[in-house]
């Protein structure tokens, strides 16, 4: 368990949200949703909250030594 914190705690958080912002886009577009983009934008605004949920608690498990 201590790898997973690990990695949540180095990892890049714009970069990910960017990654899944293009993958969403493509799948949107691909599948012909009418509204893709609100589709796109909405799907990465969830992604985004729990990527941003787990960093903070990783740097909470970091801060109390929970590792």
């Amino acid at each position: 368990m201590n790898r997973f914190w690990a990695f949540i705690e180095r990892m890049n958080l714009a970069l990910w949200i960017a990654v899944i912002f293009l993958f969403h886009l493509i799948l949107y577009l691909s599948l012909g949703t009418d509204r893709w983009l609100y589709a796109t934008v909405l799907a990465t605004a969830t992604y985004t909250a729990a990527f941003a949920l787990l960093k903070a608690l990783a740097r909470n498990n970091k801060k109390r030594g929970v590792r």
